[in-house]
């Protein structure tokens, strides 16, 4: 399971201790799975939400959780179905100049930095990819115009190498759009883009499952650097 190591702008345990806290869930996790008889989903199940509790509370703070995070399907996607060795920073809000800034999937693997957006429609719709501000969702005989999301993954980029520049973090950044639904039309997308979509979906997504490496210093370097610059909203625990 990946690590929830921030959801939007809760206290994270990780954020006390990030260089201990990845190898403690890990640690954790394992003495959990010899001791439990039940089976892989309710394991998976019942270790997500230990997991939204370390991303929303500490000894001494924690956040009230919206209670749609419970039953988010793609919080869940990314947590039960890729690696331990992964972090992921869920919808984070980042602090910069003063102005909170939230965007949307941040997943720090021991070799690269990935960048996400998801863009989805109708089942099998595609969409018309451009450099303009808008693209198109075809679908049957219907368009429907939709904000492109190279502004979203071209504000990420911003922010993280912007981050990773101020403590020496080297690692590669990659820019995703993830469509699982359906399809794109994009001729000329940009060299540092990639778009997965129904055609290339199992091949990237068996890519960074089967990753095997285990944590890597400067990875937990990069989570690190990026909670400092993200939001956090709690109050002290009154046990």
């Amino acid at each position: 399971m990946g690590q929830l190591i921030k959801l939007q702008d809760y206290v994270s345990r990780y954020e006390v201790d990030m260089f201990r806290y990845p190898g403690q869930f890990i640690r954790q996790k394992k003495q959990q799975w010899v001791k439990t008889k039940i089976e892989k989903q309710q394991f998976l199940d019942q270790i997500f939400e230990f997991q939204i509790k370390w991303a929303s509370s500490t000894v001494r703070e924690k956040s009230y959780v919206d209670k749609e995070f419970y039953n988010d399907p793609d919080l869940k996607y990314f947590l039960q179905r890729f690696p331990d060795t992964y972090f992921v920073l869920y919808r984070p809000i980042f602090k910069l100049k003063k102005a909170p800034v939230e965007v949307e999937i941040i997943i720090i693997s021991p070799t690269t930095t990935w960048l996400i957006t998801i863009l989805e429609g109708e089942e099998n719709s595609v969409f018309l990819g451009s450099n303009e501000r808008f693209w198109t969702e075809k679908s049957g005989r219907h368009d429907k115009k939709v904000l492109s999301p190279m502004i979203e993954l071209d504000r990420m980029d911003g922010i993280v190498r912007t981050i990773y520049s101020l403590y020496g973090i080297e690692l590669p950044v990659r820019k995703v759009v993830l469509n699982r639904t359906g399809y794109f039309d994009f001729p000329l997308v940009p060299y540092d883009v990639e778009l997965v979509e129904k055609r290339n979906y199992d091949e990237w997504f068996s890519s960074l499952r089967n990753m095997s490496s285990p944590l890597k210093h400067m990875q937990l370097k990069a989570g690190n650097a990026l909670l400092q610059y993200c939001q956090t909203v709690c109050v002290r625990r009154m046990d």
